[in-house]
């Protein structure tokens, strides 16, 4: 009895999480972007670097939320696992004179905390990184 005393509050907790973190949308983040956006900047061609990001999160089980090649939005989704709430992955890809900028951020779907989510991410961006290397040029 003492043990479901402890553990009650806990699963009760446990329980809001998965509800919020499942509830929560992406479209946010279709007009206003994060704080702490990481930057690429690449030199291959726009629709290349498109084609890239979709190959990388097919190939690693991301999620696509959304994708709007005109204006350079793709939003990735991670699903709740174990150790996290589950994250949206929003990328920003934009045309700089010659060169193209790709901002990758991270959001939780729920309250995440602690150095999972900077790790995540940086999963994230080296394996755009690494698949944007391995592509080949237009």
């Amino acid at each position: 009895m003492e043990l479901f005393i402890i553990f009650y509050p806990i699963l009760i907790f446990l329980f809001i999480i998965l509800a919020i973190s499942t509830m929560r949308s992406s479209k946010r983040l279709l007009t206003k972007k994060p704080k702490n956006l990481f930057p690429i900047i690449s030199l291959k061609k726009h629709r290349m670097i498109i084609k890239v990001i979709i190959k990388f999160a097919t190939d690693n089980k991301y999620e696509i939320d959304h994708f709007d090649s005109e204006a350079g939005i793709i939003i990735l989704s991670k699903p709740l696992s174990f150790f996290s709430n589950g994250f949206f992955f929003p990328i920003y890809i934009t045309q700089k004179n010659d060169k193209i900028l790709i901002e990758i951020g991270i959001v939780s779907k729920a309250v995440q905390v602690g150095p999972i989510p900077k790790r995540i991410l940086e999963r994230c961006i080296n394996g755009i990184k690494a698949y944007l290397f391995c592509a080949e040029s237009e």
